[in-house]
C-alpha cells in the first residue's frame, strides 16, 4: 500500500438483509444524483457552493440550500467603477416520478422584490430633477429599466402543486410544494440579501443580481381551464409568483411584495441558463456598470421628470449634481511663508 491509499477495515461493509441494489436504488430516488448533476453543469462557470448555509427568516433555525452559485459579470478597475457585478443563484433540486401542477397564470407584477440587486447600501434610488422640486424613490431595477427585458416580463402562475398518490388515485398538495421549494428560497434569498449588505463606511460595492430557482426531474403540467374543462400542457419552465405582506412602514408597504421563482425542469436547465438567464444577467452587469455612480450612491439626477416623466428614465439617467457651493466674501488663503521657505 502506498502513501495515498487507504485500506477499507473490513467491519466497514453492508450488513445482513441491505443489498448493493437496494441502496443504489435509494439513493437514485433522493434528489442527491440531481443535485450533482446540476453542480456539474455549474462548475465550469460559476464559483458553486454546494449545501449553502442560511437561516430560516421564520423559525430563526439554521437550514441549508441545495446549492449557491455565483458568477462574476463584471469587473472594471477601481478608478473607473466604485460597483462589480454577478449573478448570484440559489438552486433547490427535487426529484418526483409525480408531477407537479401550475394553476392560475398571471402577468409579470409592475414591481418584484426577487430578483433583486443586494450587496449596495440601498434597494431604492432617489431621483431630483430640474423641473420641479420633488425627488422620487424608484427601485433599483425600475431606474435600470430590466422590467422591460423579456426575461423578466415572463407571465407566470400563482398556484403550485404537487401530486401524491392516494391509494389508486392522485390528489395535489400544495403544502408539499410550498414547504420543499418556495419556503426555502425564499429564507435564502433573505438571508442572501441580508448578510451582503455592506458597512456604511464602503466606498466600492458588490452588485448581486438575485435570482431564486427550483431544478425538478419530476412532469412538469401546466392546469388550464378551458370551457370544456381542465386541459393539461407540459411545459419546461413556469414562473411561480408568491405575494408577501411588506415590513410596517415600508414605501407602499399596501402593495406587499413578489418573488418570482422559476422552476425549470432538468433536462431544460442548462437551456435556461445559457438563453435566458445568463444574457439577461449581462444586461443587468452592462446598465449598471454604465451607471455605477448612482447605484453606489443611490442618487441620481434625471432632467424633466415632471414633463417627460418616468418613462425612459434610463437614457436620461445621471449622476447627482452637485449642490451649489456657497460663496464667500472672506479674502482667499493664503499660505504664509516660513522660515524654511527661504
Amino acid at each position: 500500500m502506498t502513501g495515498t491509499e487507504i485500506q477499507n477495515p473490513e467491519s466497514n461493509q453492508l450488513k445482513a438483509g441491505l443489498t448493493d441494489q437496494a441502496l443504489t436504488e435509494a439513493i437514485e430516488k433522493s434528489g442527491y444524483p440531481l443535485q450533482s448533476a446540476v453542480f456539474e453543469l455549474l462548475e465550469s462557470d460559476f464559483h458553486v457552493q454546494q449545501e449553502w448555509g442560511f437561516r430560516d427568516r421564520i423559525s430563526g433555525e439554521m437550514r441549508s440550500c441545495d446549492l449557491m452559485a455565483v458568477r462574476q459579470l463584471g469587473d472594471e478597475p477601481s478608478e473607473k467603477s466604485r460597483i462589480r457585478t454577478s449573478l448570484a443563484v440559489l438552486i433547490e433540486c427535487k426529484q418526483s416520478d409525480l408531477p407537479y401542477v401550475f394553476f392560475s397564470p398571471s402577468p409579470s407584477p409592475w414591481r418584484l422584490s426577487l430578483p433583486q440587486v443586494t450587496g449596495l447600501r440601498q434597494d431604492d434610488v432617489t431621483v431630483s430633477t430640474d423641473d420641479s422640486r420633488s425627488t422620487w424613490l424608484l427601485p433599483l431595477m425600475r431606474v435600470l429599466e430590466t422590467a422591460e427585458e423579456p426575461f423578466m416580463a415572463r407571465n407566470g402562475f400563482s398556484i403550485m402543486s404537487k401530486c401524491a398518490r392516494k391509494g389508486p388515485k392522485l390528489e395535489l398538495s400544495g403544502t408539499d410544494a410550498y414547504n420543499g421549494i418556495v419556503m426555502p428560497l425564499a429564507s435564502a434569498a433573505t438571508h442572501f440579501s441580508a448578510s451582503s449588505k455592506p458597512r456604511d463606511t464602503y466606498h466600492w460595492f458588490d452588485a448581486y443580481l438575485l435570482c431564486a430557482v427550483a431544478v425538478l426531474d419530476a412532469p412538469m403540467v401546466e392546469a388550464k381551464r378551458t370551457p370544456n374543462g381542465t386541459e393539461l400542457q407540459f411545459t419546461p419552465w413556469c414562473r411561480l409568483f408568491r405575494h408577501e405582506p411588506e415590513e410596517p412602514g415600508a414605501f407602499m408597504g399596501h402593495a406587499g411584495k413578489t418573488m418570482a421563482i422559476d422552476v425549470v425542469h432538468k433536462d431544460f436547465f442548462r437551456e435556461y441558463l445559457l438563453t435566458h438567464l445568463v444574457p439577461f444577467a449581462q444586461t443587468f452587469s452592462e446598465r449598471a456598470l454604465r451607471h455605477h455612480e448612482v447605484l453606489a450612491t443611490g442618487k441620481a439626477f434625471v432632467p424633466q421628470m415632471e414633463g417627460k416623466g418616468r418613462n425612459g428614465i434610463y437614457g436620461r439617467l445621471q449622476p447627482p449634481k452637485p449642490a451649489p457651493r456657497k460663496t464667500s466674501r472672506r479674502r482667499p488663503y493664503r499660505r504664509e511663508a516660513d522660515e524654511s521657505d527661504g
